[in-house]
């Protein structure tokens, strides 16, 4: 009797002593974009090599992005949303597309579950003057444990895309520094 009251006792000490510990030490994991993708625009307003690649600011103030269900029973079937950005950001800020931002996140699903289709357009129903598609998503992430902090390392992130000319082309957007910084693919007219 008194060696098992001894044990809880062992047991119970232990558990406060972690909590402790666990408790002081702040967590600053910085996987804010682990999954992330970041897309940019090439500038057409600026001193850049080929004007006729990029994209000028009023075109980007409003960029429309659809997400579909690569399984097609998912339901909604399709998501729709509109980004508004004022026009001295366009070029500095990118669209992020990750796991809950700019769509909510559905159940445990993630990015790499759905493809995306990015465009440009006056309204939500005008004819797209520009359109990119990101079809395939492969995601490698793992947890990182250090002591009392489990943080999300991403170890993979490729991406294949189509551009308005209908050419595929393969990315890959891991952070070659391993801290899971945004890795961006900037958007030209080719």
């Amino acid at each position: 009797m008194l060696r098992s009251v001894f044990t809880w006792l062992l047991v119970l000490a232990t558990t406060v002593l972690m909590a402790a510990c666990c408790g002081s030490v702040s967590c600053e994991c910085e996987d804010a974009y682990a999954d992330a993708i970041g897309l940019t625009f090439s500038p057409t307003d600026s001193a850049s090599t080929n004007l006729a690649q990029g994209f000028r600011s009023a075109q980007l103030t409003t960029v429309f992005l659809v997400r579909v269900p690569r399984d097609t029973a998912q339901r909604p079937s399709a998501d729709t949303i509109a980004i508004t950005r004022p026009r001295a950001t366009v070029y500095t800020q990118p669209i992020v597309i990750n796991n809950a931002a700019p769509f909510t996140q559905t159940g445990n699903r993630r990015l790499d579950q759905y493809t995306y289709k990015l465009y440009l357009a006056p309204s939500r129903r005008a004819a797209a003057t520009y359109t990119y598609l990101i079809t395939d998503i492969s995601l490698t992430t793992d947890y990182q444990a250090d002591g009392c902090c489990t943080c999300y390392q991403n170890t993979r992130k490729q991406v294949v895309t189509t551009n308005n000319k209908g050419v595929r082309q393969q990315f890959d957007l891991t952070d070659p520094a391993a801290s899971n910084q945004l890795v961006p693919i900037v958007l030209t007219r080719q």
